[in-house]
């Protein structure tokens, strides 16, 4: 096939996919804001920041099913390639369906490159800010937790201040840490005390630390040295609970595909289980082969004579196979999650059986 019959087919594709990606980002965008404005009732959020969520949430949210826009847009070009009869042209000149598909497929494996080096860390920016915001405007809090080189940061707050909890390693359910220090300030940020403990195990109320030392700060002199008091037992008050703590990590998708290998080193180190993290690093790396995947199903499905009937049999085909691709996908990434079986294996299986099914029925419809 001749490089300019192959740019043609690869720019009728992109045009269709770029069209099928607006329309998606549109309808989302709507549907969100309505979702948003419902939340913001009750809030004090205006509108602006509402449309501001919005906005944020758009991409990350499209982002999800830009798989099955692969399949519907390779479906709604080669469809019409075929109404026009320019297919049956081409299969007439001697150019066999694999060759008629390979312009398309090839895009879709570039536009998934792009999606993970560009597009991921833009939909993940967007994820983390509007995640911030969520919290501050319609939920009425400031994210909790952190994870950093230097450890794990804990915030909680309280009508009398705040403290700041920082430790070098926690358990995985993030009931104990390890080698605590507990800064307490003032509602005014003053620093009002702060505690050092070998082991801060939380109960339900209060944090119990073990060989704790306190030293004690004047806010109102900051000269006059600080009280210095040791304690085997001490309890500090706390409304955090072990739930709450574990869900103000950052999700997966809030951080970008370059950052995710040093926060998953970094989580384990912490003492907290990397599984999630480790199960969306590899589906992000599996894009580009599921993007080709569902191609190749899209164009199964549409790339049949028209006089042979049986249209709306071929739509519901390909609606139900990408149903049973997004349910396949599904239990493998909770699979891989929970640790049952390889989070590469987990990622890597569903586009892998996409892409011998779509194979095994072009195989079977075309002579190519």
């Amino acid at each position: 096939m001749s490089p300019t019959l192959s740019l043609y087919f690869a720019r009728r594709f992109l045009e269709t996919l770029g069209a099928a990606i607006l329309a998606v980002l549109a309808l989302v965008f709507l549907v969100d804001l309505v979702e948003q404005l419902r939340r913001a009732s009750d809030s004090q959020a205006g509108l602006g920041a509402v449309v501001t969520l919005a906005l944020l949430h758009t991409l990350p949210l499209a982002s999800v099913t830009f798989p099955f826009v692969f399949m519907l847009a390779a479906m709604a070009c080669f469809g019409r390639l075929e109404r026009s009869s320019e297919l049956v042209v081409a299969r007439a000149a001697g150019v066999s369906a694999w060759r008629i598909l390979a312009p398309a497929v090839i895009t879709a494996v570039l536009l998934g490159l792009v999606a993970i080096a560009v597009i991921n860390p833009i939909s993940a920016a967007m994820l983390q800010r509007f995640e911030t915001l969520e919290a501050r405007f319609l939920r009425g809090q400031e994210s909790l937790l952190s994870i950093s080189r230097e450890g794990l940061w804990l915030r909680q707050a309280d009508s009398q201040g705040y403290y700041v909890i920082r430790a070098q390693r926690a358990d995985p359910d993030g009931e104990r840490l390890y080698e605590a220090s507990f800064f307490q300030f003032t509602a005014d940020n003053r620093l009002a005390g702060r505690i050092e403990a070998a082991r801060a195990e939380l109960m339900p109320g209060a944090w119990r630390l073990s060989d704790a030392r306190l030293w004690s700060f004047d806010p109102d002199n900051a000269l006059r040295p600080p009280g210095l008091t040791m304690a085997e037992e001490l309890e500090v008050p706390t409304t955090l609970t072990s739930d709450r703590i574990l869900d103000s990590f950052a999700s997966p998708d809030a951080i970008g595909i370059w950052d995710l290998p040093e926060f998953i080193a970094t989580l384990r180190a912490s003492g907290f289980s990397a599984r999630r993290h480790e199960m969306h690093l590899q589906k992000e790396l599996a894009k580009p082969l599921l993007f080709a995947a569902m191609v190749l199903l899209g164009a199964a499905f549409s790339m049949r004579h028209l006089r042979a009937g049986g249209v709306g049999l071929m739509l519901l085909g390909a609606a139900l196979s990408g149903f049973a691709l997004f349910f396949l996908s599904d239990i493998s990434q909770a699979l891989g999650a929970s640790g049952a079986i390889p989070t590469p294996i987990a990622a890597w299986m569903p586009p892998m059986a996409a892409t011998l099914a779509a194979s095994a029925l072009l195989l079977y419809t075309e002579d190519g």
